[in-house]
């Protein structure tokens, strides 16, 4: 009988401390009380149980969170397992799309979610025309997902069917004399968003198609176009012989791609809105299989804090080559002679470098990514360790 009485003691003086709490919480926080009285609230809030996510007293995180944010929001929001992620959810950023306390709008988003998207997907580059897809002027989620999917580019659907959703399919092969196409090939010819020419026809042609002449790559069955002679890159190769002498060099971008044809990872057979014929832009299309490069680039995290200036540009190809390159990573001029391009001066009063000097840890030549790495690091100058003293004890080890 003792025992029960003193768990009903013990419980009868946390509901009521626990809700001494909360009504302090809202008693110093107006601003959170008045949103109750907002569309949508987070349930938590509305049993004003502030204490689920927020410590009283102290915390390591801030806004005196339990845990951090990613790891709050997940406690009851299970994460679903896509093959891709919004970058913002797999780095655990919930509160940049979404309020944590409450909103006027659905989800308990920010602001309206075609206004939330171009915070980060500047409408300039997407909205690029006079020409519209009807489903951008609605609403992104039309053809995307918030979080993640099994499709790139967070697609409701494969590429394949996703276009004939909307356009029937019958009228499109009609149109297009051919006998069979999938949605994957209108992504080929058309800017899903907006273009300046009608039918949101991309700006350049590909020469064959620009001529009509579709039979250079194509089998023909009198104007009906037909599946392309050849599957792989010897297709592209045939016309473009200077791009095979990348196999000539040490490093080759045409060993190994996505697609059988490994010139099509980057460019479009047809038309494209950026010379040579790119699918995106640049970073982007390195992006598609530098997964690591791309957590580090965009990033917020406090990991990654100091970026080379390039790097925040997503400017690659200011360092790498795209085709071919006798340098490891694909560098223009080898790992110091392309950091010397730009840091010229330096040369003058560096740590000595090259053959004439080894890294005692694994004897290699000391060169600038010994001690930096562009990418991102969370020291100044984009040192690998904090370059007042660990970094030089790396190597340079101090007897006491």
């Amino acid at each position: 009988m003792k025992k029960w009485y003193s768990l009903f003691i013990i419980g009868l003086f946390l509901f009521v401390t626990v809700g001494y709490a909360q009504d302090n919480c809202l008693r110093c926080h107006p601003q959170i009380k008045q949103r109750l009285k907002t569309g949508s609230v987070h349930a938590v809030l509305k049993k004003k149980n502030c204490t689920v996510c927020h410590s009283t007293h102290t915390s390591d995180q801030p806004h005196l969170l339990k845990k951090s944010v990613k790891q709050t929001c997940l406690s009851c929001h299970k994460e679903k397992h896509n093959h891709y992620a919004h970058f913002p959810v797999s780095e655990g950023e919930c509160d940049k799309c979404h309020d944590p306390h409450a909103s006027p709008y659905k989800a308990l988003l920010k602001r309206p979610s075609q206004k939330l998207c171009f915070e980060c997907h500047k409408k300039e580059n997407i909205l690029a025309g006079k020409h519209f897809h009807k489903p951008v002027a609605q609403n992104c989620l039309v053809c995307h997902k918030a979080h993640g999917s099994n499709y790139k580019g967070l697609l409701v659907e494969d590429k394949k069917i996703l276009c004939f959703k909307c356009h029937i399919k019958k009228n499109i092969l009609a149109s297009h004399h051919t006998e069979d196409m999938n949605g994957q090939m209108c992504f080929s010819c058309h800017n899903v968003h907006a273009s300046q020419k009608a039918h949101l026809l991309r700006k350049f042609s590909h020469n064959p198609y620009g001529e009509k002449k579709c039979n250079i790559c194509h089998e023909m069955k009198g104007d009906e176009v037909g599946k392309v002679k050849i599957n792989d890159r010897s297709l592209c190769l045939s016309c473009h012989s200077q791009v095979a002498k990348a196999d000539r060099t040490i490093y080759s971008h045409l060993q190994l791609g996505l697609n059988p044809n490994v010139c099509l990872d980057c460019h479009s057979p047809h038309t494209a809105d950026l010379k040579p014929m790119l699918k995106e832009q640049p970073a982007n299309l390195c992006f598609n299989c530098h997964q690591e490069i791309k957590k580090q680039l965009l990033s917020s995290s406090y990991k990654y804090k100091y970026k080379h200036p390039e790097v925040k540009d997503k400017n690659c190809l200011a360092c790498h080559q795209t085709h071919n390159s006798n340098n490891l990573l694909f560098l223009k001029k080898g790992n110091i002679d392309t950091c010397l391009a730009c840091h010229g001066k330096h040369i003058k009063f560096s740590h000595p470098m090259g053959k004439q000097t080894l890294d005692p840890r694994n004897k290699q030549p000391v060169n600038c990514v010994t001690c930096h790495n562009p990418m991102g690091t969370q020291n100044k100058f984009n040192t690998i360790f904090d370059y007042n003293k660990e970094l030089c004890v790396q190597c340079h080890r101090i007897e006491t």
